[in-house]
């Protein structure tokens, strides 16, 4: 069994069996999170944070918030709320010694949630009793620091080996094209575009369609959707998240053309598959 399967298997369990909402988050292209097997787990899935992403602002901002999570998380793990008042469970994930991201455990309710809620609905103009009701399916019962340490140590000592035992940490950014499917799937939850990714390699359209095209076979719309579908067919899979909140998470801005597009993809509507699972 490759390390990277096991990995995930761990993570689907502790998501089973001890009921905890684990993603891992990282600052840049990696070969090892957002490998095939993994990362599907770089989603908050719970349905707040589902809501939040309803917000195309409010969700850049989260990702901007992850960067600094990473750089408080080097001084090693920690129990924190995040800007929109969700508690979390940090813990570093290193390479060499280098903190390339972080787990999370999250998915708590903060003693402060009212504070919160008002602050997010005035800056992102979300209803504000569509947020408290979001909130509400959070958790109350936030486990004791030591219980989640037991079972999230060994995670971070998984990843570590992982890093270790990568032959060339750089293979997959040293060549343009590989640069550019990890950029697109370190982002494809994102609503990326293609002027966005232009600017990023500070390329022109046509060659980034062509360069892409000709290594991928296909366009990078056609790619960023089968990234979404197969995270959202993880979340229909594990998750208790509506076909709505799904869309918002992997980042389609309207259920329906996500629905379509996921039948397309997979043969079945998204009600249809998850009741096939």
């Amino acid at each position: 069994m490759q390390l990277s399967e096991a990995i995930k298997k761990y993570i689907l369990y502790l998501k089973k069996e001890c009921n905890l909402l684990i993603s891992l988050h990282v600052s840049d292209f990696d070969k090892i999170v957002l490998s095939d097997d993994l990362m599907q787990f770089n989603i908050h899935d719970n349905s707040y944070c589902a809501y939040i992403k309803s917000s195309i602002k409010a969700q850049s901002c989260c990702v901007q918030k992850q960067r600094r999570v990473i750089e408080k998380c080097s001084a090693g793990a920690f129990c924190g709320v995040c800007h929109a008042g969700v508690k979390e469970f940090i813990y570093p994930i290193n390479n060499n010694s280098v903190t390339v991201g972080f787990i999370s455990v999250s998915g708590y309710k903060s003693d402060k949630a009212s504070i919160y809620i008002d602050a997010v609905s005035k800056k992102y103009k979300l209803p504000k009793e569509n947020l408290i009701s979001a909130y509400d399916t959070l958790k109350d019962d936030i486990p004791a620091k030591t219980f989640i340490d037991t079972l999230i140590t060994p995670l971070c000592c998984m990843l570590e080996l992982a890093y270790h035992r990568q032959t060339d940490p750089q293979a997959n950014t040293e060549s343009f094209c590989g640069a550019l499917v990890e950029y697109i799937k370190q982002n494809h939850t994102q609503n990326i575009t293609s002027e966005d990714i232009c600017r990023h390699f500070s390329c022109s359209r046509s060659t980034i369609s062509h360069k892409f095209n000709k290594h991928m076979r296909m366009s990078i719309k056609s790619y960023i959707n089968i990234l979404r579908i197969e995270d959202a067919k993880y979340l229909l899979k594990y998750s208790d998240l509506n076909i709505t909140e799904i869309s918002f998470c992997v980042g389609f801005r309207d259920s329906n053309y996500f629905t379509g597009i996921f039948k397309k993809k997979v043969g079945l509507s998204p009600t249809a598959y998850r009741k096939s699972q």
